[in-house]
């Protein structure tokens, strides 16, 4: 198992700024940004915007963490965050070329940790 860290990232945003795109461009909004699990799961809790807004932190976060050469593989719905065990969210890869280029670039496990308060979500992502 590989235990060398080959990226660290962070975003923190603000649930405000989130909720109201989401407010303004709704599906166009979502579409782009989000896939369909992400939209489906963030829609069905009492409040959207803060989901919305730890995904899109966690986006930030994951490109941030890559490394320069395996940032042009990564697009916004690249990734996407789930909930596993006990509802701890992860993020999925469903692109395959990302796929590969991580595989290249020999990172082959994500941690990822999101934290919602008041008025902001923060995300920090860790390729290991």
């Amino acid at each position: 198992m590989n235990t060398n860290i080959k990226g660290l990232g962070t975003d923190i945003v603000e649930i405000a700024r989130i909720c109201a795109m989401v407010e303004k461009y709704a599906n166009h909004f979502w579409q782009k940004i989000y896939t369909g699990a992400e939209i489906e799961f963030c829609k069905a809790k009492a409040a959207p915007g803060v989901h919305f807004a730890g995904r899109w932190a966690v986006k930030e976060a994951f490109y941030k963490a890559l490394p320069a050469n395996v940032q042009p593989f990564s697009s916004w719905k690249s990734i996407q965050v789930l909930s596993g065990e006990q509802g701890k969210p992860y993020i999925d890869v469903c692109d395959d070329k990302l796929k590969e280029a991580l595989n290249q670039a020999d990172i082959s496990s994500i941690h990822l940790s999101i934290s919602h308060e008041r008025t902001h979500c923060v995300a920090v992502v860790i390729l290991q």
